[in-house]
């Protein structure tokens, strides 16, 4: 609101304004010729943007990274207003590591990315999450909600929102000398491996109760049920898997642009929340092996869940907030 007719604050965020125009406008890596198309359409986008942030007068604009923001954030400079970026890798995109010279503040998800932005302006906040898991429930209550055995030690399997082909097959395959009757899984393999997991699930589990496959779980109370946790290392993962202070197995996506996601899981490995594996040197062999170690070592695991929970940001979303309308109530009218 641009006038004075009350003391709301507006907020232009990367992912709520339809900026169609800019959808495939990458930043230049550098002016050559070869560049020309993408730097007129970057033109172009930073035309757009200007003339929908003049008409929507945000006070405050905040960028979650990728070439599409770039923009949108140079129009909000343009415009004299603050913009706030947050970065969710420990290796921060090209977008965000160039957008935040004219950035007020930078908000990070991994202490060790700090050294990458203008020490000034960087604030430590974590990654928000869903509100589901600052109030999770007890590890009785979950698997109670879950229909699982209380007495069981208790594999989540995660390989993101679309799930992981090549890590369902390896816990697939290591199911058979994980399982001594002690364990029981909950794997979300995801909607795009139906067919895979019909498949394995006909050939292998032959109805067996402890071995659940689903395409998606309600992640705050599978966390909450769950011994360990067996994933991808993708921030949002990593920061809901913190929260719920479980101990990992992580082998990052191989085919990630920067290697982020294998920056991620290091990180969390030398704080002592996990351990990591490079897909393309695991085996069904060194999964199980990993998995039947730490389910015999308790203290193990309560150590690595003590990390984990060291490194948890339960405020993060409440801390970002706070920067945002720091910035908007100094904004003039």
């Amino acid at each position: 609101m641009g006038s004075s007719a009350g003391p709301e604050k507006r907020i232009a965020s990367d992912a709520g304004i339809p900026f169609k125009s800019v959808a495939s406008a990458p930043f230049p890596k550098s002016f050559a010729a070869s560049e020309f198309l993408r730097l007129v359409r970057i033109v172009r986008g930073l035309a757009s943007s200007v003339i929908v942030l003049r008409a929507f007068r945000p006070d405050v604009a905040v960028g979650t990274g990728g070439y599409t923001t770039v923009p949108v954030l140079l129009a909000q400079r343009l415009l004299r207003k603050p913009l706030v970026i947050h970065e969710q890798n420990v290796i921060p995109g090209r977008a965000n590591r160039w957008i935040s010279q004219f950035a007020d503040r930078v908000c990070i998800t991994f202490d060790s990315s700090a050294s990458c932005f203008p020490r000034h302006k960087v604030l430590l906040t974590g990654l928000p999450i869903r509100k589901e898991f600052l109030n999770l429930p007890s590890k009785k209550e979950a698997r109670k909600q879950l229909s699982f055995r209380e007495d069981l030690f208790t594999l989540l399997v995660v390989g993101g929102s679309l799930g992981a082909r090549r890590l369902n097959e390896l816990m697939f395959e290591a199911w058979t000398l994980i399982n001594d009757g002690t364990t029981q899984v909950l794997h979300q393999a995801g909607a795009g491996n139906t067919d895979q997991i019909q498949e394995w699930s006909k050939r292998q589990l032959c109805g067996e109760q402890t071995y659940r496959i689903e395409p998606y779980v309600d992640m705050p109370v599978s966390m909450a049920a769950a011994d360990l946790l067996i994933g991808r290392s993708g921030a949002s993962t990593l920061a809901e898997a913190m929260a719920a202070c479980l101990p990992c197995i992580l082998v990052p996506y191989p085919h990630s642009v920067s290697g982020e996601q294998m920056a991620n899981a290091r990180h969390i490995a030398d704080r002592g929340a996990a351990i990591v594996f490079a897909e393309n040197e695991l085996t069904p062999q060194k999964l199980a092996s990993a998995v039947t170690d730490l389910r015999s070592s308790p203290e193990r695991l309560q150590e690595m869940s003590e990390a984990s929970r060291s490194l948890s940001k339960p405020n993060a979303a409440a801390d970002v907030a706070k920067v945002v309308v720091e910035l908007a109530s100094k904004v003039q009218k």
